[in-house]
C-alpha cells in the first residue's frame, strides 16, 4: 500500500492551519490526504477510538469538508461502525483505488474479532515497533495483569515481546528472563534462541561458554544463535556507529604513537556519548 503514497496530490479540501494530533500513532495530520494515508497504512490498528467528534470537527473546520463532516456526524449519531467511518472517508476523498479501499475495510473488519486483550497487545506492539520501549513495557505489564492465566498463547506472546522490549533498551538479563518465560509456555525455537541471544549479550564470552557447556540441551540452538550473531555483526560493520568506533580507534592510536594529547579522541567520545544518550531518551520517552 505504501507505494500509493508517492502518487498523492493534495486536492481535496484545504491544508489545515492547525493539525489534528492522533494520540495513538503520535502523529500530526495537516490534510485529509494524510488522514487517508494513515487509515490505509494503519488499518490493522484502527478501532472505535478513531471515531472522535474532534476529528470530524477538524475535517469540517480545518479541511473545509462540510459535506463529509455532516455525513460522519450522522454516522456517529446512528452508532455506525468504524468500518463505515473509514470507508466513508476513503470513498469521499477518492485517493486510493477501489481495491485498496475494499482491502482496508476488510482489515478493519477483521479487527472487530479481536478481544480487548488482543487490542491492547496490538497497541503495545505498535509502540514496540516504533521503539517507544518504555511505553510499550508499561502497556505489556498492565496487560499481563489482565490476561487470564488460562490464555497461555497470548501470555506467551506478551512475554516474548517484553523480552524484545528489554533487549531494545540493552537490558539483556531481564530480556533473557522474559524469553525464558515465553519458552516455558510455547516451547518455540524463536523464544529459546532469543533467550540464548540475550544471555550471549549479557555474559562475558567465558561465562556464556560455561553456561552452554553446562546445558547441552541448548547446544543446537546455540549454534543457530552464533550464526545469527555473526550475521548481525556483518550488518553492523556497515553502520555509522561502527565507522565512528573505527575513527575513535584511529584517534587513540595516533595520539599514543605521536606522544600527543588525546584531546581529539575524547572529543569524539563525547560526540558518541551524546548520540547514544539522545537515542536512549527517544526510546524511553
Amino acid at each position: 500500500m505504501a507505494a500509493v503514497m508517492s502518487q498523492i496530490i493534495l486536492g481535496t479540501g484545504t491544508y489545515a492551519s492547525k493539525p489534528y494530533y492522533v494520540d495513538k500513532f503520535y502523529v500530526n495530520l495537516y490534510s485529509i490526504e494524510e488522514l487517508c494515508y494513515l487509515l490505509v497504512e494503519k488499518a490493522e490498528l484502527l478501532d472505535q477510538d478513531l471515531m472522535q467528534r474532534e476529528l470530524v470537527q477538524w475535517i469540517d473546520e480545518q479541511c473545509g469538508l462540510n459535506d463529509l463532516a455532516h455525513t460522519l456526524y450522522s454516522l456517529m449519531n446512528q452508532n455506525g461502525s468504524v468500518i463505515a467511518f473509514v470507508g466513508t472517508i476513503l470513498e469521499y476523498v477518492n485517493l486510493y483505488p477501489e481495491e485498496i479501499v475494499a482491502q482496508t475495510e476488510q482489515v478493519v473488519k477483521s479487527n472487530e474479532g479481536l478481544n480487548p486483550y488482543e487490542r491492547k497487545k496490538a497497541k503495545a506492539d505498535y509502540m514496540l515497533q516504533n521503539r517507544k520501549y518504555f511505553m510499550a513495557l508499561k502497556q505489556y505489564y498492565s496487560l499481563l495483569e489482565q490476561i487470564p492465566e488460562t490464555d497461555k498463547t497470548l501470555r506467551s506472546a506478551v512475554f516474548h515481546n517484553m523480552g524484545v522490549t528489554c533487549a531494545g533498551m540493552f537490558m539483556f538479563e531481564q530480556a533473557s528472563e522474559w524469553f525464558m518465560r515465553a519458552w516455558v509456555q510455547d516451547r518455540s525455537d524463536e523464544s529459546l534462541e532469543m533467550y540464548l541471544t540475550s544471555l550471549r549479550m549479557h555474559y562475558e564470552d567465558k561465562e556464556y561458554i560455561t553456561f552452554i557447556t553446562d546445558h547441552p540441551e541448548y547446544h543446537d540452538a546455540s549454534l543457530k544463535v552464533e550464526r545469527r550473531m555473526n550475521q548481525a555483526l556483518g550488518q553492523f560493520e556497515g553502520t555509522d556507529e561502527n565507522r565512528m568506533l573505527f575513527t575513535l580507534q584511529v584517534f587513540k592510536e595516533e595520539g599514543s604513537s605521536t606522544g600527543g594529547s588525546d584531546v581529539q579522541y575524547y572529543q569524539e567520545i563525547e560526540k558518541l556519548t551524546v548520540r547514544l544518550k539522545e537515542q536512549y531518551r527517544e526510546y524511553v520517552s
